[in-house]
C-alpha cells in the first residue's frame, strides 16, 4: 500500500513538474546501470549535455565554453548549475553521489604586483533533494583550493590542471526514494593590470552514483511477545499430549 501511494505521488509531482515547466523544454532519460535520470535538456548551461559512462555507474559532462578570463579588466565570474533527477530501479536505492570535476588554468603577471597578482578560482555545491518529500536535503561545498602556478610572461606559458571534488552520502531514511542531484559551479578569474592574464576553465564533471539492492530495516520484536509465542507453542504442545 505505501509503495502504491508513493508511486501515485511521485507520478502527480513528475505531471506538475512536467506543465509547470518551460514550453520549450524536453526531458531526456539516461538509463543507467539499476537507475534512471531524467533532465531538462534546455536547463543544461554551460555543463552541456551529460553522457553515460561504459559501466552505466557515472554521469558525464563535458563543457566546450565554461571559461572565466581577465585581461586587465578586474574580476571576471562566470556560474552555471545543472539538476537531473534519479530513479533508482525496483528494488535498489541510492546510497550516494561522488563528483570529480577538473580543468585548467593561466596565470601571467607581467606587473609582479604581489596582492593584486593575476588569480583564479573554481568552487561550487553538491546538493540532494529527496524527491519523495521534496523537502529533505543534503549539501556540501567544494574547491579547487589555492591555484599558484604563475607566469612572468605569455611567452611559452602553458595551462596547468586543477581538480575538485566531493561526496555526499543520502540519509538511511531516503530508502528508495527518488534523488534530485544538483551541481553548482563558479569560476573565478582575476588581473588588475594591463598585461596580466587570468583564465580559468571547467573541462569535465563525473558525476559516480552508489547504487546498491534496497533492504527494508529489519523490525526486532519485542521481548514479551516472544515470551507470549514461546508459551503458546508449550501450551499447543501440551494440548496435543494430553488429547493422545
Amino acid at each position: 500500500m505505501f509503495m502504491t501511494i508513493k508511486s501515485w505521488a511521485l507520478a502527480f509531482a513528475g505531471v506538475i513538474s512536467l506543465l509547470s515547466g518551460n514550453a520549450s523544454a524536453a526531458l531526456v532519460t539516461l538509463n543507467g546501470n539499476g537507475f534512471t535520470a531524467v533532465y531538462d535538456s534546455a536547463l543544461t548551461g554551460l555543463f552541456g549535455t551529460p553522457t553515460l559512462s561504459g559501466d552505466g555507474k557515472t554521469i558525464l559532462f563535458s563543457p566546450l565554453n565554461f571559461v572565466a578570463s581577465s585581461t586587465g579588466q578586474g574580476t571576471v565570474f562566470t556560474t552555471s548549475n545543472v539538476q537531473f533527477d534519479i530513479t533508482p530501479a525496483a528494488n535498489f536505492s541510492m546510497n550516494g553521489v561522488s563528483l570529480v570535476e577538473n580543468g585548467d588554468y593561466r596565470l601571467v603577471d607581467r606587473a609582479g604586483n604581489g596582492p593584486l597578482a593575476p588569480s583564479v578560482d573554481a568552487s561550487g555545491e553538491l546538493r540532494l533533494t529527496n524527491l519523495w518529500n521534496g523537502v529533505d536535503v543534503v549539501t556540501t561545498n567544494f574547491s579547487a583550493g589555492t591555484l599558484t602556478n604563475v607566469c612572468a610572461t605569455s611567452a611559452g606559458c602553458g595551462f596547468s590542471p586543477w581538480s575538485a571534488s566531493a561526496f555526499l552520502n543520502t540519509p538511511s531514511d531516503w530508502a528508495d526514494a527518488g534523488v534530485r542531484v544538483r551541481i553548482q559551479n563558479y569560476l573565478t578569474a582575476e588581473a588588475f593590470y594591463a598585461g596580466d592574464t587570468a583564465t580559468i576553465e571547467k573541462k569535465q564533471a563525473s558525476a559516480s552514483l552508489e547504487i546498491t539492492p534496497f533492504t527494508s530495516a529489519v523490525v526486532p520484536v519485542p521481548g514479551a511477545v516472544w515470551l507470549f509465542g514461546s508459551a503458546l507453542a508449550g501450551f499447543i504442545g501440551l494440548r496435543r499430549k494430553v488429547s493422545v
